[in-house]
């Protein structure tokens, strides 16, 4: 657990004893739900000039397995409410006492001074995003490098900083030089205690895992992805998309996010300013953009009845309408009547009759309940389905 100050950690041989353990995690997330909670510590770190931020994500998982929210760590205490847990509770761990003396390490790198109001006066509120944390992980690190019996060269912060973007993971004489520096000044254990062998493991354990399980050195380099300006950046499959579509110049404009596990936690996405790119291994990756977007969000994005994009957006054959294919429907907008899906056995009808360019025009209603089935009204009439008999009607109306 990260103490309140170097001070305190610099006179803590006087301690009779070792220091508190480590928070572990009962249940561990899983490498996908990590992936969104990498990249965030990633982007941050590289908005704040440091490249080598695996460094930092290494003590974070060996403090709490990269939990941030309590919705992903249930065995912790419950801390102050977080915008990154979607107005939940960040984690906070329960070492210095019960969990309603609201003591305790707050969020993934566990800061602490005392009470949640202490560590938030101490800290500030920002410590309760995971930008925040890891920009305040990177002032704590900067100074325990600079401090440290271990390190050289890093005599000021600048330096200090320097030895951390030039760190090479290849080179076992600085490894060792980073994990004494955890063990002794970050978790407060000193050479000749009983703690020291076994938390020089550990924390040597989190540093490979958090090289290694989001994908290597590469997916850490400050090179990676696309970035628009001082945006997130975007990588891998969706990066390749965002490219193809034409970067930064395409007409989903700039990153607004890095890349984020989608509610299944299979998928992946990135958000744009004006929309998103999604992606599974078995569809690839394809944007949604614009008002067809938006409508598409309101009805649950891929987790809704639509489910994941399987086009990027579409022109229709009037030249004027747009439109998107999803794996259990579409989306069909006109600049007259708006954006709706239109799904299932109607859907095929409607096809069947021509679709837009046909005597039914554009839809101008989402699917609903009817008496006996469903229905959807479009620009000329409407088509309903009849769950008795699994048969569909169309309803002309004059022009």
């Amino acid at each position: 657990m990260l103490r309140t100050s170097l001070v305190l950690l610099t006179t803590s041989a006087c301690i009779i004893g070792d220091p508190p353990s480590p928070t572990k995690p009962g249940a561990e997330l899983t490498s996908s739900a990590k992936a969104p909670r990498y990249a965030g510590i990633r982007d941050a770190a590289q908005a704040a000039g440091i490249n080598n931020a695996y460094l930092l994500a290494g003590i974070a998982n060996d403090e709490t397995g990269l939990a941030m929210c309590w919705s992903e760590a249930t065995w912790a205490c419950q801390g102050p409410a977080s915008p990154d847990c979607g107005g939940g509770p960040i984690i906070a761990g329960s070492g210095d006492g019960a969990c309603s003396l609201q003591q305790g390490g707050l969020g993934m790198f566990q800061f602490d001074a005392g009470t949640f109001t202490d560590t938030l006066n101490h800290y500030g509120a920002s410590v309760l995003t995971v930008a925040g944390q890891t920009t305040a992980a990177i002032d704590y690190v900067t100074q325990m490098v600079k401090i440290s019996a271990y390190t050289t060269d890093a005599e000021t912060d600048d330096k200090a900083r320097a030895w951390i973007n030039r760190f090479d993971p290849n080179n076992a004489t600085l490894r060792d030089q980073w994990i004494k520096t955890v063990v002794r000044y970050y978790n407060g254990c000193q050479p000749g205690w009983s703690c020291w062998g076994p938390r020089y493991q550990t924390y040597s354990d989190g540093y490979q895992l958090a090289i290694d399980e989001p994908g290597g050195l590469a997916f850490w380099s400050a090179s990676v992805g696309t970035r628009c300006g001082n945006s997130p950046a975007v990588v891998g499959e969706i990066d390749k998309k965002y490219r193809a579509l034409g970067g930064c110049a395409s007409v989903l404009g700039a990153p607004t996010t890095g890349e984020l596990a989608a509610a299944d936690q299979v998928g992946r996405y990135s958000d744009f300013e004006q929309g998103s790119i999604y992606w599974t291994p078995a569809l690839n990756a394809f944007e949604v953009h614009g008002v067809i977007h938006d409508t598409w969000k309101q009805l649950g994005a891929e987790a809704g009845l639509l489910g994941y994009p399987t086009s990027d957006e579409l022109t229709a054959t009037d030249g004027v309408g747009r439109y998107s294919e999803f794996e259990h429907g579409s989306m069909y907008w006109t600049p007259a009547v708006g954006a709706f899906e239109v799904h299932g056995r109607i859907r095929d009808a409607w096809r069947a009759d021509g679709a837009e360019g046909g005597e039914l025009g554009y839809p101008t209603s989402n699917e609903h309940a009817v008496t006996g089935g469903r229905s959807s009204d479009f620009q000329h009439g409407s088509i309903t389905w009849n769950s008795s008999t699994d048969q569909t009607s169309i309803t002309r109306t004059t022009p």
